[in-house]
């Protein structure tokens, strides 16, 4: 009998099991070992790996609140948001694109601005997000910066600025690039 005459008996059909109800975000795959680690176990360990020690990727908020004494440190310069002065279109407008990002990471720009306590010392901390447009360099994250620069000289505080960024926004062209001087 050829190949193609031969039939496969047909596997039964089984019924479907009812899904646990695990909760979402409860177990973490780490990206170095694979191992499956609980979430809890994870941000115990400030997410870094327990089996190999692999740093998984904290946003800005969460580092902050690891650094900080304060739960949730007053945040500054809440105003300055961004603009389209070029009117950049690529394959979707840049203020499109923006309220993509503002939505889907739930901060204003890729840069946090707040003053606390690290050990019961005054600071003013500038953290980059990098999950907004891959932390990079507009006009706000500039002027943010500088801000928490300037105001941080005029209390007489140190200043840590937490860089993740990637780079100048190409679509603020020049005006991303007088951030970086």
């Amino acid at each position: 009998m050829a190949w193609f005459r031969k039939t496969k008996t047909p596997k039964p059909i089984r019924p479907e099991r009812p899904r646990s109800n695990v909760p979402e975000g409860l177990w973490v795959k780490c990206e170095g070992c694979k191992e499956v680690i609980y979430s809890r176990d994870l941000d115990r360990n400030l997410r870094v790996c327990p089996k190999c020690g692999h740093h998984m990727r904290i946003d800005a908020r969460t580092r902050i609140a690891l650094l900080l004494d304060e739960p949730e440190p007053r945040e500054l310069f809440t105003g300055v948001t961004p603009t389209d002065p070029l009117a950049f279109r690529d394959t979707k407008r840049y203020r499109d694109r923006i309220k993509t990002y503002q939505q889907a990471v739930g901060e204003r720009d890729a840069v946090l601005v707040v003053q606390g306590h690290l050990d019961e010392i005054p600071v003013m901390v500038a953290a980059m997000e990098y999950r907004f447009m891959g932390g990079s360099m507009g006009s706000v994250v500039g002027e943010k910066i500088t801000r928490a620069a300037e105001r941080a000289c005029e209390r007489r505080l140190p200043l840590l600025v937490i860089s993740a960024s990637g780079g100048a926004r190409m679509q603020e062209g020049v005006l991303s690039l007088m951030q970086m001087a």
